[in-house]
């Protein structure tokens, strides 16, 4: 089994152009200004102008308590394939293809895909704000949820590096990795990228 890998908060244009040149099937462009890896529209704009990124890198907006107008502002410009929306309208997407986040480990009988249905699911740990703290979450309840879901295609995150990739997938058998500070270097300021990490993580991946 090929496991995908998304890398999150790419702030950066030579991280940007490292994800395109080593094969990333996904990168995260975080719009939540209360981010230490938040972009302005505008700097999103300008990044992907730069780089450039063919149509077969997907790209996920990051949101956090939005407007329905700035998500559709955002899609517009930036092009995005889904929207991750963490507050009151998470669920629904604005209407655009989005990604559904189960954060912690909420009882399996009452794991259901919302309406309308998400395009997938991402399995992430509880922790105090809006993610990015490096925790993972139960993998035990991971490998659950992503039976109770199927076929909905469902994702891990959290305190996912390339130390610890390759058990993750084994443990739970997700559709894909969503990684943010496992892709980092040390002491990252802004999500600044470590190239050497990406590498690692996508040959867990791709061993999978």
């Amino acid at each position: 089994m090929s496991v995908k890998l998304k890398v999150c908060g790419v702030t950066r244009p030579q991280d940007l152009a490292a994800c395109v040149e080593l094969g990333v099937d996904a990168v995260g462009l975080n719009l939540w200004s209360g981010s230490r890896r938040g972009l302005t529209l505008a700097e999103a704009e300008a990044l992907l102008a730069e780089v450039r990124p063919p149509p077969a890198l997907e790209r996920v907006g990051v949101f956090v308590e939005p407007t329905a107008d700035e998500v559709r502002r955002a899609a517009e410009a930036l092009q995005l394939d889904l929207v991750q929306i963490v507050g009151a309208q998470e669920v629904t997407g604005f209407g655009l293809p989005y990604l559904w986040v189960v954060r912690g480990t909420p009882a399996l009988a009452e794991l259901r895909a919302p309406t309308p249905r998400p395009a997938r699911a991402l399995l992430d740990a509880a922790v105090p704000g809006y993610g990015g703290a490096g925790q993972t979450t139960d993998w035990g309840w991971a490998a659950a949820a992503v039976q109770r879901l199927a076929p909905l295609e469902v994702w891990l995150a959290g305190g996912i590096t390339a130390r610890n990739a390759a058990l993750a997938i084994q443990q739970v058998r997700p559709a894909g990795l969503d990684v943010a500070s496992g892709t980092e270097l040390p002491g990252a300021i802004r999500g600044e990228k470590d190239r050497a990490a990406i590498v690692e993580l996508l040959a867990a991946c791709r061993g999978a």
